[in-house]
């Protein structure tokens, strides 16, 4: 078995093969390295002005849609379709969930980064992998210091959302300005609403943000579903800016409108007398009014404060100590 058919076929090694043995090889002037579900692929030559550039994937296993199109990107650089430009680093995160078809096996992966999985124990299947990936980040970003660092972690959202495409955009602290760039960006690939974090973090994006000052973002693109069943023509316009990004063509999509939103309160399961007043199923997104309960315990009690405030990421059945859920106000 070559290693290009590995890579040709990596769904199918991802799923029921041996992804443990390191691949190399070069194809069309692309040196390839691949191992442990973290694939490098580095142009022969790279111009001063390239970009180091992260997709990640599956860092929740049951989120199968990005999963597909990275798949499909690893294909068409195989084949010469996609002529790449920048340094790319894909990253298939949670292989043990993904081949068993579940968010996570034993606690969720994106609460474990910027060391967090430190606290778990050893034996923690995605503790292990948190360690791996910010090793495999480090070592990818670290070749290139002076280049301008990308990272883009998609995911799709495990409910509905009244925005159906959104980004969460890391903590940024007072010395980083929002990047206009970005914005258009996400507005090329038909993104409805970027959601502005109020505070750090240990997601994946917050890490490559944070440790390496990467332009880097949580995408979430649509509802989860299973393989095979993802329509592929919802994430068009997502897999076009993918593509034109990395090969530094100008085939951009025309782009849309998009929504900003901030996050002006975080609640916070504080102890099991914890009485969320939002439903499991309410949509991202969804308008509360002003003065309904929103969610009580010893510690406080929260009552809406403004008409049209949102409730973003709803979930009472948190560890204690952990978010229930965002509320979120429209900004200019």
């Amino acid at each position: 078995m070559t290693s290009q058919y590995i890579l040709s076929n990596y769904l199918d090694h991802l799923l029921n093969g041996d992804i443990n043995t390191e691949v190399r090889l070069e194809v069309n002037g692309i040196s390839i390295k691949s191992q442990f579900g973290f694939i490098e692929f580095t142009p022969e030559v790279i111009p001063t002005d390239a970009k180091a550039i992260i997709y990640s994937c599956g860092v929740h296993g049951n989120e199968t849609a990005p999963i597909e199109m990275m798949n499909d990107l690893i294909k068409s650089i195989l084949n010469g379709s996609c002529v790449l430009y920048h340094p790319l680093l894909i990253i298939f995160g949670n292989i043990d969930a993904i081949r068993a078809g579940r968010r996570f096996v034993q606690d969720n992966l994106n609460r474990m980064f910027c060391d967090e999985y430190l606290n778990y124990p050893e034996n923690n299947i995605e503790a292990r992998r948190a360690k791996q990936i910010q090793i495999s980040i480090n070592g990818f970003f670290c070749q290139y210091k002076n280049q301008e660092k990308i990272h883009y972690d998609l995911h799709t959202a495990i409910r509905k959302s009244h925005y159906e495409k959104f980004v969460v955009y890391p903590f940024l602290g007072d010395d980083r300005d929002i990047s206009k760039f970005q914005i258009t960006t996400f507005c090329q690939m038909e993104i409805d609403a970027v959601l502005l974090m109020h505070k750090s973090a240990t997601t994946l994006s917050y890490y490559s943000s944070s440790y390496h000052l990467a332009n880097a973002y949580t995408i979430e693109l649509g509802a989860v579903k299973p393989f095979g069943k993802n329509n592929r023509q919802d994430f068009a316009k997502v897999e076009r800016v993918l593509y034109c990004l990395i090969s530094n063509t100008d085939n951009y999509p025309e782009g849309g409108d998009i929504v900003l939103c901030e996050v002006v309160k975080e609640l916070i399961r504080n102890d099991e007398q914890y009485e969320f007043k939002i439903s499991n199923d309410t949509p991202n997104f969804t308008r509360l009014e002003k003065g309904s309960l929103v969610a009580s315990d010893s510690v406080e009690t929260y009552y809406l404060e403004r008409d049209g405030d949102m409730i973003v990421f709803p979930n009472p059945n948190v560890k204690i100590g952990q978010r229930s859920g965002l509320i979120v106000r429209r900004i200019n």
